[in-house]
């Protein structure tokens, strides 16, 4: 037979490892992902700020870096279009590139303000903010970066035109001037946001694709385990079917006779004696004539459940065929011991049986045999007690009848 359950404990412990391994798996891509797409932005951001210094070390800021050491407004408007045209050239370089522009920090409000130099986007001169005009979506982390003067990447910062990623950067000859000035190139969220998704793409997949192995383990696991069961359930099936009575549940002759063998192995290490009783039920014909054969298995099985509750747990009660029943004893001491069981069987079955509201009346004339006494094998032994239960029918039936050798000696209930 199939040894189930020592596969059933394998696989338990495979998908337990399989699942854990899964958990692991989740867990490790979780990290791997994040991490990815945090090198990723990180390296994004150094690039923006490279960007924004290779801009501003691009441009020539002496026309008017000596003036902003005095008043902004008095920068001169043909400055400011020279300056606005290589602006917008340098941001053009950059597909990226949605915005460019110079703040400066006023110090000589009472209130530091964060104002426009320059706006050198491409958009119509009334979206464009003029000189000095306050750059009201100036954040707390942008007035700090301002007064300590050092570059940043910004974002994402939402205004009335969308969402965006914003490189801030010193304008090297003003780090030292009252008004310092920062340069400032504007890139979308959306477009950096999937620049750090396609980033992400190939360790999420990757992750995705171990974690769908290992489903498909799992999954694997599974069928293997429930074939197995199924295979388990089928063979314990062909087994009762094989090996018991499908009526009464007992155990067949096939099975007797392998119990048998194993009791007089065991007899001759021990020096125990091991009895066979032959039991024949008297008048079950006449039960099946009168009530039919439903009723008659009914009683088979009454039978059957009331000489199971009369014997000990290393007894055996089989059905070898039709009202005929056998009873393995495979360890008594003595003779008397086994006629003390066969006296409780033959006055248990004088008791009447209620089958479907009748109670019906029976008997049984049953033959002992005993192991060392009588025949010296299994099959010896059970054709000893058939010939002493045929000498209980003619003797009168209700009675059992020990065989020894050539002497029966009978006993009436």
């Amino acid at each position: 037979m199939i040894k189930f359950g020592g596969l059933k404990s394998f696989l338990s412990s495979s998908r337990f490892f399989y699942i854990l391994l899964f958990t692991i798996t989740s867990a490790a891509g979780v990290l791997f992902v994040i991490h990815t797409k945090q090198a990723q932005d990180e390296e994004m951001r150094n690039n923006l700020i490279t960007y924004a210094r290779t801009i501003e070390k691009s441009i020539d800021w002496q026309p008017f870096a000596k003036t902003l050491n005095t008043d902004p407004d008095l920068i001169k408007v043909k400055d400011l279009v020279e300056l606005n045209s290589k602006l917008n050239s340098a941001c053009r370089v950059n597909v990226d590139c949605h915005f460019i522009y110079l703040l400066y920090l006023d110090k000589t409000q009472s209130k530091k303000q964060v104002r426009f130099l320059l706006d050198a986007s491409p958009q119509p001169p009334s979206e464009i903010s003029k000189l000095a005009e306050i750059f009201t979506e100036a954040s707390d982390e942008l007035k700090r970066v301002m007064k300590i003067r050092v570059p940043i990447v910004e974002g994402p910062v939402t205004d009335h035109w969308g969402t965006w990623i914003s490189a801030r950067v010193p304008v090297s000859v003003t780090v030292k001037t009252p008004n310092f000035v920062m340069l400032n190139v504007d890139v979308a969220a959306k477009g950096w946001n999937q620049r750090l998704l396609s980033k992400t793409l190939f360790p999420a997949l990757l992750t995705l694709f171990f974690l769908l192995i290992l489903t498909g383990l799992i999954l694997r696991n599974e069928y293997v385990e429930n074939l197995l069961k199924q295979l388990f359930e089928s063979t314990t099936v062909l087994s009762e079917l094989a090996y018991y009575d499908a009526l009464t549940g007992l155990p067949n002759r096939r099975l007797l006779d392998d119990r048998a063998a194993q009791a007089f192995k065991a007899a001759k290490r021990s020096k125990h004696m091991v009895a066979i009783m032959f039991l024949d039920l008297d008048y079950f014909k006449a039960v099946n004539d009168d009530y039919g054969h439903e009723v008659g298995d009914q009683l088979l099985v009454s039978v059957a459940g009331r000489l199971k509750e009369l014997l000990r747990t290393d007894d055996t009660v089989a059905r070898i065929g039709g009202d005929e029943f056998v009873i393995l004893l495979p360890k008594v001491d003595d003779e008397q011991q086994a006629t003390v069981a066969a006296e409780k069987i033959i006055k248990a079955l004088t008791k009447p049986f209620e089958v479907e509201g009748k109670m019906l009346e029976i008997g049984g004339s049953l033959g002992v045999a005993i192991y060392s006494k009588s025949g010296a094998t299994p099959a010896n032994l059970l054709k000893c007690a058939d010939e002493a239960m045929y000498s209980a029918k003619r003797l009168g039936r209700n009675m059992f009848v020990v065989y020894a050798d050539d002497i029966l000696t009978s006993s009436e209930i």
